[in-house]
C-alpha cells in the first residue's frame, strides 16, 4: 500500500506558507469623519443641541494648528469635530466662514498600510509617504497612528487612511456610544481613482456610497437620541 504521509506533510507546509505569507487583503473601512467649525465650543455645543450627546474633547495636534473634540459612534468609527486652536492669533482662511459644522474629509483605517501605499505608488498615484503622527488626551494619554495621504491626483477631501498604533486605545472606545453612523455618501470627480485603490486592496467599504460629482460633497447621516441628523 501506498504511503500517504508525504503528501499530507506537503499540505502542511503548504498551509504553514501560505499563512504565514505576506497579507496582500487590506481591511479597510471608515474611522471617522470629520465636521469641522471655527470655534470648537461653538462645535460641540451645535452638535449637543441637534443629536443631544455632548463630545469629549480630544486634545490638540502637536503638529497642527487644530484641536479636535471626539463622539463615538460603535464599530471602531467616530465623529472628530475639528477646529483652529484657541490660542491662535488670528483664525485660518479654511476656518474663517464655517459657524455651523460642515463635513470637510474623512478617514480609512487600515491593518496593512505599507502595502496599500505600495498599491497606490504602483497606480501612478503620488503621496507623501507614511507619516507618523500623535496627539495627547487630556488625561496625559498619547495616542499614535500613522497617516498616508494622496497627493497627486489632488484627491482634496476624499479620504486619507490611517493605522492605528497597537499600544493605541482608539478613539472610539469610550463608556457611553450614543451615536451610531447609519450612511455616508460622496460625490466626487475623483470616483474612479479611489474604486480603483479599494479594488487593487481588494476592500469595500462599509455605510460609504460613492456617486460622481464635478465637485467633491460628504453627506453623513448618524442615528442619535434625538432621531437621525444629517449634515451636509
Amino acid at each position: 500500500m501506498k504511503r500517504k504521509y508525504p503528501y499530507f506533510a506537503f499540505c502542511i507546509v503548504v498551509l504553514i506558507v501560505v499563512g504565514c505569507a505576506k497579507k496582500e487583503v487590506n481591511n479597510m473601512q471608515i474611522d471617522h469623519i470629520i465636521l469641522a467649525i471655527n470655534d470648537l465650543d461653538l462645535g460641540i455645543k451645535q452638535f449637543e443641541e441637534l443629536t443631544g450627546v455632548k463630545a469629549v474633547y480630544g486634545g490638540g495636534h502637536p503638529n497642527s494648528y487644530t484641536h479636535n473634540a471626539i463622539i463615538p459612534m460603535g464599530d471602531m468609527i467616530y465623529i472628530e469635530i475639528l477646529a483652529p486652536k484657541n490660542e491662535l492669533d488670528t483664525i485660518p482662511e479654511f476656518f474663517k466662514n464655517m459657524n455651523v459644522l460642515k463635513p470637510i474629509g474623512f478617514a480609512i483605517a487600515t491593518d496593512t498600510i505599507e502595502f496599500l501605499e505600495k498599491t497606490i505608488v504602483d497606480s501612478q498615484f503620488e503621496t507623501k509617504g507614511i507619516e507618523n503622527w500623535s496627539r495627547n488626551k487630556p488625561n496625559g494619554e498619547e495616542l499614535k497612528w500613522k497617516l498616508l495621504r494622496i497627493t497627486n491626483p489632488g484627491l482634496n477631501i476624499n479620504p486619507f487612511f490611517i493605522s492605528w498604533s497597537d499600544k493605541t486605545t482608539h478613539p472610539s472606545v469610550q463608556k457611553n456610544t450614543l451615536c451610531f453612523l447609519k450612511e455616508f455618501q460622496i460625490k466626487t470627480p475623483h470616483k474612479k481613482d479611489i474604486t480603483d485603490i479599494l479594488l487593487k486592496n481588494k476592500s469595500t467599504i462599509q455605510f460609504m456610497k460613492m456617486e460622481d460629482g464635478d465637485t467633491t460633497q460628504l453627506k453623513v447621516t448618524i442615528k442619535t437620541p434625538k432621531g437621525e441628523v444629517t449634515f451636509k
